[in-house]
């Protein structure tokens, strides 16, 4: 007699969602959903809703789990929780959130001991005055759109060397050459302090900070104003970056100056997720955006929890490849990481000789310079969506673990602005978290 053991589509999702492995959290999901019970459901839901930019579903998710789900476990929501409110500035929320979670713990009797439930009590009550902080330093940002027909374009600077997508743009009433950047998890990064003293930006003088890209010190505030194509943005939160260089090293102070030259003042990830759909159109070099949006293509972006940053699913060798994707990453094409390349390497050429590349994240200084040995890969296709584009010399293959490229996507890689010089068209749906080219 044959028996089959039944498979427990609960327990295989919470895993998935535990790997932090988006897409086929997704599609797992999709698959089984008839046989996911509710408390499940709006786990998957609350996960989803942040790295999927969906808010509103993600803050309903929490809010049943914490009011509807019996026995919560309180050590595995908190921290996404916490991350979540923070993300998306729900500050008054996430305070609410702790409230409850507090009094769930009060009432709880199986937790291990009194003083564990002491300590978890406390760490909640901590993270509230977090929070009431936050609220009064960094009010949250808004954003109105004018109801117009017709998208206004905005121009594209153009960019013979091929290092990012640039714009003006008007911030605290003044035109600043602006750096579309997906690699910058804040609203907006200022490289030269002189930039933020010019707009009058509010810093927290007091709250230096590593931001975990090397050891990038800087200090946080608000610009109080953006104005963007049909777009009106108050209270963008900014990082200014406060590291010196050795004006004795050359290789520092030409980066220095390139870096200083090439933009004012970079746009990131919390502003631009909550911009709809963006189109930049390569031969009539200008940006538009769209009032309504459908999703004709597959999902394949989502902004990670910790850094804020994007992230692109796409095929290379008939495999998904995920790739940390860095508009900001000037001079950069696909980088494969040593796990991808091992189980691919059939259909990956490769020169024969490692070479060393350098570059830097952020400063100029010596500890921001990463150096990292790689092959060259003459040739290869990527697959965005429906479209196949053949990338020539603008590929590279870490030589091993050691040199894989840091901050991205595990077994995966990072992509750069490089893949726009093959592109007509390249359009970012943040409805609907999809992204697409046109050849």
């Amino acid at each position: 007699m044959a028996f089959t053991q039944s498979i427990n589509h609960n327990q295989v999702l919470n895993d998935l969602i535990s790997s932090q492995k988006w897409f086929e959290v997704e599609n797992y999901y999709q698959q089984h959903k008839d046989s996911i019970d509710d408390i499940t459901t709006r786990w998957y839901l609350a996960r989803m809703g942040g790295v999927f930019n969906r808010p509103v579903e993600a803050l309903s998710a929490y809010e049943q789990i914490i009011d509807k789900t019996p026995n919560i476990n309180i050590e595995v929501i908190v921290l996404p929780l916490i991350q979540f409110c923070n993300n998306f500035q729900e500050y008054a929320k996430g305070e609410e959130f702790c409230k409850k979670l507090i009094t769930l713990l009060k009432n709880n009797s199986i937790v291990e001991s009194k003083d564990k439930r002491q300590s978890d009590i406390q760490g909640l009550k901590e993270v509230i005055k977090i929070f009431r902080n936050k609220s009064k330093r960094y009010p949250k940002s808004t954003i109105i759109k004018n109801e117009v027909n017709s998208a206004e374009k905005i121009k594209l600077i153009p960019n013979e060397s091929n290092t990012g997508i640039f714009f003006n743009a008007e911030w605290n009433g003044i035109q600043l050459k602006t750096h579309f950047d997906t690699g910058t998890g804040f609203g907006a990064f200022i490289w030269n302090r002189e930039i933020a003293e010019k707009l009058g930006v509010k810093l927290n003088t007091k709250d230096t900070i590593v931001v975990n890209y090397g050891t990038l010190h800087g200090l946080t505030g608000i610009i109080d104003s953006l104005k963007l194509g049909e777009y009106k943005i108050k209270n963008i939160p900014v990082f200014v970056s406060i590291e010196t260089i050795d004006r004795s090293d050359s290789s520092q102070v030409i980066c220095d100056s390139i870096s200083h030259s090439a933009q004012d003042i970079m746009l990131g990830m919390s502003i631009i997720r909550q911009l709809g759909a963006i189109e930049f159109d390569f031969v009539n070099n200008v940006m538009s955006f769209f009032q309504n949006t459908t999703p004709v293509n597959k999902r394949n972006l989502y902004i990670s929890e910790f850094f804020k940053t994007l992230f692109l699913n796409m095929e290379i060798c008939n495999t998904n490849l995920l790739t940390n994707f860095d508009t900001g990453g000037s001079g950069l094409g696909l980088l494969i990481n040593t796990d991808f390349y091992e189980e691919n390497k059939e259909y990956i050429s490769i020169d024969g000789q490692a070479k060393q590349a350098s570059g830097h994240i952020g400063s100029c200084n010596e500890s921001i310079f990463f150096k990292r040995y790689e092959y060259n890969c003459p040739q290869i296709d990527v697959k965005i969506n429906d479209q196949i584009i053949t990338m020539i010399n603008d590929c590279s293959v870490a030589k091993d673990k050691e040199n894989d490229f840091k901050f991205d996507a595990t077994g995966g890689g990072y992509l750069g602005n490089d893949i726009f010089k093959y592109c007509k068209k390249a359009t970012f749906d943040f409805d609907n978290m999809v992204f697409n080219v046109e050849k």
